[in-house]
């Protein structure tokens, strides 16, 4: 990015691989109580918080790409995570457990397990920012944003990051079982959440494109 396109700010600070790590510590504060290098109560009170704050910033001042891959990007993301949501809601109406990681991300954050509204709120809002920033990140890595590439590469996108997941201690963590029906329906869920992220980035590729 051109030192001329960021108004003044430094160049790294609105460049792609800054804007992808901030989005990325929203991942990073569960992946670290997984692997024991910090919990996820200190990560989201000292850490996320200014790193969220610095988004912002970057957004709001730096206009151009570094704009509209935070802000087009969160956007996109929280539209597919209720894609996401509304598709595996019948499975858990059915009696499937796919949100019983929602009250413990809560617990986690907040360091205790009640007040259950605290628990159920800051959970929900995990989930949906770590929504945000796998739009953030999906658009901070598309050098050329066209149609074709933003919807098959949202696809992909999300298809890794699930293969990803699977490779951590997600499931043993939270105790879920791990066969091929829990395989089957994450990643047709997070085939749903690519599919809308997709659908989404091309529905406002006019702005993307010409950020």
């Amino acid at each position: 990015m051109r030192a001329a396109t960021i108004d003044g700010m430094h160049p790294i600070l609105a460049s792609r691989p800054l804007v992808f790590l901030l989005a990325f510590l929203s991942f990073a504060c569960l992946l670290g109580q997984f692997y024991g290098l910090w919990s996820m109560h200190f990560f989201g009170c000292w850490v996320l918080p200014p790193a969220t704050a610095l988004l912002i910033y970057i957004a709001y001042s730096a206009g151009g790409r570094p704009r509209m891959w935070i802000v087009e990007g969160a956007v996109a993301g929280v539209v597919a995570a209720i894609a996401y949501d509304l598709y595996r809601l019948p499975y858990v109406i059915a009696g499937t457990p796919l949100f019983k990681v929602f009250p413990k991300f809560g617990e986690l954050l907040l360091g205790a397990d009640s007040p259950r509204w605290a628990v159920q709120a800051l959970g929900w809002a995990y989930h949906f920012s770590n929504g945000a920033a796998l739009g953030i990140m999906f658009l901070a890595l598309v050098w050329r944003p066209t149609p074709r590439v933003l919807f098959w590469g949202a696809i992909l996108w999300a298809l890794f990051v699930e293969g990803m997941l699977l490779l951590t201690p997600y499931t043993s963590f939270f105790g879920l079982t791990l066969d091929a029906w829990f395989v089957f329906l994450t990643a047709s869920a997070h085939l749903v959440f690519g599919a809308a992220l997709g659908a989404w980035c091309w529905f406002r590729g006019s702005r993307i494109a010409v950020a």
